[in-house]
């Protein structure tokens, strides 16, 4: 269902993205060792990478990294344990050859009846996440193994994972790493490609980026939605929703389903309650990053795009003092690589309509 607020793995319930949906199925295909999808917030990347994994006919364990709420290593070895289960689950057919490849490795256990896998991540017989890698490229067919919002990993203390991407990347050829991050430039940064210092860095990656719909194509997308739900909402209501989201499915998901299924009929009642929402994100946001300054700066912002001095003088205003020029930039820099703000023709905005919305009530 084209409204459904979960993301997609049916390429029948993708929308429009059948350009970006070939070149990341093409690539998991191809000879590339190092995939990454990046784009907005809520632009589809989760939904693009599950239908193309599923699409691409190859082995895959997918690791929705989000949900690792501490970034300990029983948090993590969980998750990994739910991505093999769902894997020999899906590909039962896989199981003999799972098990041959684990067999005799510490932490992990294997079960024919009922299909199974159990992991140990306490004591001296723990699963060593690199030890399971390597086995994974024992099992004797290409694996792709898929971290979705990859940034999250650099909370991660007790093992460097750009050290461990990069040994996959040139010791094991049957393991092909695939990454997404809405917050790409701090993906970005944690993986190091561009990085001397960094040991991916110089490694061949290609990327696939998501993509605002036009508005053309959003609300095609809204009338295709409310036809396969059989609700009828007015043209000019789905016109505004089409100006007020810019294009961003996410949203427009968001909005079809609470019209059709939650049965909000006011525009403006949705629009809050996406608003509320993406508060409660920023806020969270803001909180991680410990600084006013960041308030001030979405504040500025919320009211329209501002250039570099326009932001200078709100911050000084505020604190009634000079601020360093590169401090600016710096702060700047940090919000375009979280994916929250961008810079075209000299000008910063919040990239997010709905974020905009809530900027104004920090």
């Amino acid at each position: 269902m084209l409204f459904s607020l979960e993301p997609k793995s049916r390429r029948e319930d993708l929308f429009n993205f059948n350009y970006e949906l070939a070149n990341l199925t093409n690539a998991l295909r191809g000879s590339g060792r190092l995939i990454a999808v990046t784009g907005l917030r809520r632009t589809g990347k989760t939904s693009l990478m599950r239908v193309a994994l599923n699409e691409s006919g190859i082995n895959y364990l997918y690791i929705d990294v989000r949900l690792s709420i501490y970034a300990n290593y029983g948090d993590l070895v969980n998750l990994i344990a739910k991505s093999l289960n769902d894997f020999i689950l899906k590909r039962t057919s896989m199981l003999g050859k799972v098990r041959d490849a684990l067999k005799g490795l510490n932490g992990i256990e294997v079960s024919l009846n009922p299909p199974g896998i159990r992991v140990r991540f306490r004591g001296k017989g723990k699963l060593s996440i690199s030890d399971l890698f390597v086995r994974l490229n024992e099992i004797g067919e290409p694996v792709i193994v898929a971290f979705d919002e990859a940034q999250e990993l650099r909370r991660v203390n007790w093992l460097r994972f750009d050290r461990l991407f990069a040994y996959i990347y040139d010791n094991l050829p049957n393991v092909k790493l695939l990454v997404s991050g809405s917050q790409f430039g701090l993906m970005y940064d944690f993986l190091g490609l561009n990085n001397p210092r960094s040991p991916l860095f110089g490694r061949a990656y290609l990327e696939v980026r998501t993509r605002r719909l036009s508005p053309d194509e959003a609300l095609d997308f809204l009338e295709r939605g409310f036809s396969e739900v059989r609700v009828n909402c007015p043209r000019d209501l789905m016109r505004r929703a089409v100006d007020a989201f810019d294009g961003i499915i996410g949203w427009l998901t968001y909005f079809g389903y609470s019209y059709s299924v939650n049965n909000m009929r006011d525009f403006d009642e949705i629009l809050r309650a996406a608003s509320s929402l993406a508060l409660e994100e920023l806020r969270s946001l803001i909180s991680a990053l410990r600084s006013s300054r960041y308030i001030i700066i979405l504040r500025t912002l919320a009211q329209g795009p501002a250039p570099w001095r326009v932001i200078r003088h709100r911050l000084e205003d505020h604190e009634g003092r000079s601020i360093n020029p590169a401090t600016v930039s710096q702060l700047l820099g940090t919000l375009i690589r979280l994916g929250v703000i961008e810079e075209k023709g000299g000008e910063y905005a919040i990239s997010d309509p709905v974020y905009r919305l809530a900027a104004g009530q920090l």
